[in-house]
């Protein structure tokens, strides 16, 4: 200290020595030509000088040569009585290595007042720096992260009060965050959408659950786009939300594809309907006045695919809803429904392949029961119900039973007809299931029972033989494999290579199958559909190829369209012609040989 100091009791003196002398702050008085006069152990620490090395030389040789303009301007000063408060700088220490220091300086006075020195505090603030300058860095990489992303960001506090946004935002909506912040963001939304969305989100805010939404918002040129917008809660480690973080994905062309593929599927949808009416108008005019009972049966039929094309074109061809596919089926007796028909069951999705055979099968029982069953009166009814074992990651099959009461007494049917054709065959082949009809006196009870998932929209196509139509004959006769997935084609192909006189293996509805089949019997000749639901059947091709046996493909492929490994095979486009199919396979199986050098 100065050795001018006022005098003070030596109790006191000795108290203010311990202060300074425990401090972890370098505390360094100097008189005004920067002469030091005091040292205490912190500063020894700090700069690794001990007080004798210190006191009575000068504070300059702790100053880097660059920054001795200093401790002119803090002289000034002081001379001046001002104090430097908080002022961050570097000094060195005794080895030279700089540290970044954080000092305070005060003027010393004597009893006249006049100023006679300086008392310095000096922090090491080198990890504190280093710290900012890591905060700094991470900050930084976090803004070019957020400010270039493809998305909007932003963040809210538990609340939902906005308090940040990324820079697209700003770039996109031409606003700024003071207009942005809090609620403002409704500022930008369509206001036709905006109440839903305040509503939906609040409803987070206030229960903690994730958000989405999808709504246009406005760009600063007052140009409306589409954005797919989430938010998730960020919790402590109890658990509470501390925040909220968000963002905005512009899927505006994915909107406008979607659009023009519904389109672009509602137009087939017309076209497909349009030639079913033209198939409907050539069998009434090919069969006459004089067969209108099948004439009326063959327009239910026709309006059943329809109604099934429908709801497929509806849905994307994603499949379809249980519940939703009994209701569409039995339209003619919607105003039954609820009351004198029941259904019962999960409401889960079915594959667009499974949903237009069990449809048709549906279709089939209606039209049975409104004819000799329970809905021919007044009293009958249906009940239909289906149960799925298993869980909700891992379905088992389907278990779906149609069960008539209240009508005429049954009895069953002396031959198959189309219809029973469609409730046995077709629905097991269809379904990779098996079906159970038991005409009961009482009421027709009709169960189908598929053995997996695989009739689910996202579940996989069965890996074994299913169904009376995937049975591996055993005879002397040539053996046709038939890979054929539309169940109803696949069963009138059959009969047909039947009554020609020919053992056939299938039909199968899956690449899995037809393997299975391949390896179990020896087939002579194979007719193949190219496309199998989601898959195509180039898999069994390859295969027959490798054991040497001829094939035929049927597809609604032209041959420019087909896969290369089907070159030079004969082809039929669909509907198939059997007599011609029956030709070449007659052909084939007393001589084949592939053409443009097609091997097998």
């Amino acid at each position: 200290m100065s050795d001018r100091q006022p005098e003070i009791s030596s109790s006191t003196r000795s108290w203010l020595e311990s202060i300074i002398n425990s401090s972890n702050d370098a505390i360094i008085s100097k008189t005004l030509d920067s002469i030091i006069t005091s040292w205490n152990p912190a500063a020894q620490a700090m700069f690794g000088y001990t007080a004798d090395e210190m006191i009575g030389t000068s504070i300059r040789r702790l100053i880097p040569e660059d920054r001795a303009h200093e401790e002119d301007d803090i002289l000034a000063r002081i001379s001046q009585g001002e104090r430097v408060d908080y002022f961050e700088t570097q000094r060195l220490t005794k080895n030279g290595t700089l540290i970044d220091i954080s000092v305070s300086i005060s003027p010393i006075h004597d009893d006249a007042g006049a100023v006679i020195g300086a008392s310095k505090i000096a922090r090491d603030i080198t990890q504190r720096k280093l710290d900012r300058a890591l905060l700094e860095e991470s900050e930084s990489r976090f803004r070019a992260l957020a400010d270039n992303i493809s998305q909007f960001a932003w963040m809210a506090d538990r609340k939902g009060w906005l308090f940040w946004y990324n820079q697209r935002w700003f770039d996109y909506t031409g606003t700024t965050l003071e207009e942005m912040q809090g609620w403002g963001w409704r500022a930008v939304h369509h206001p036709d959408h905006v109440d839903r969305v305040v509503e939906r989100l609040q409803y987070s805010w206030d229960t903690g659950e994730p958000w989405e939404d999808t709504f246009p918002l406005r760009s600063k040129e007052g140009e409306y786009r589409w954005f797919l917008s989430r938010a998730l809660p960020i919790r402590d480690e109890a658990g509470a939300v501390t925040m909220w973080v968000g963002t905005n994905t512009d899927i505006t062309e994915r909107i406008d594809h979607d659009r023009q593929v519904q389109l672009l599927m509602q137009e087939v949808n017309h076209r497909t309907k349009n030639m079913l009416s033209l198939v409907q108008a050539i069998a009434r005019q090919t069969t006459g006045a004089t067969h209108e009972e099948f004439n009326a049966r063959f327009s239910e039929r026709i309006q059943a695919l329809s109604r099934n094309q429908d709801i497929l074109v509806n849905n994307e061809w994603r499949g379809i809803g249980l519940n939703e596919l009994c209701r569409h089926q039995l339209t003619p007796f919607e105003d039954e429904i609820g009351t004198r028909i029941t259904f019962e069951g999960p409401d889960v999705m079915l594959t667009a392949a499974s949903a237009q055979t069990l449809g048709i099968a549906l279709h089939e029982l209606a039209t049975n029961a409104s004819k000799y069953g329970a809905l021919s009166n007044d009293t009958g009814s249906v009940a239909i119900s289906w149960t799925i074992p298993g869980t909700e990651l891992s379905p088992g099959g389907l278990t779906l039973q149609w069960q008539e009461a209240g009508g005429p007494d049954v009895t069953e049917p002396e031959t198959m007809g189309f219809g029973t054709g469609v409730l046995e065959k077709m629905a097991s082949m269809g379904l990779g299931g098996t079906v159970k009809a038991d005409f009961e006196k009482t009421g027709l009870r009709w169960c189908l029972e598929t053995k997996d998932g695989s009739i689910f929209e996202g579940g996989k196509r069965p890996s074994g033989l299913a169904g009376k139509g995937d049975q591996i004959p055993d005879s002397s006769r040539h053996c046709i494999l038939l890979v054929e997935d539309e169940a109803l084609v696949g069963i009138e192909m059959q009969i047909s290579l039947e009554e020609a006189g020919y053992d056939v293996a299938g039909p199968a509805a899956s690449v899995r199958q037809a393997l299975n089949m391949i390896e179990k019997k020896k087939c002579d000749i194979a007719v193949l559909d190219i496309n199998l639901g989601r898959e195509n059947s180039v898999p069994v091709a390859e295969k027959l190829q490798e054991k040497g046996i001829p094939f035929i493909v049927v597809s609604g492929y032209s041959e420019g369209q087909q896969p290369e490994i089907f070159s030079g095979y004969p082809s039929l486009s669909k509907p198939v012609p059997m007599s011609r199919l029956l030709r070449l396979i007659e052909t084939g199986l007393e001589i084949f040989t592939p053409q443009d050098g097609a091997s097998g």
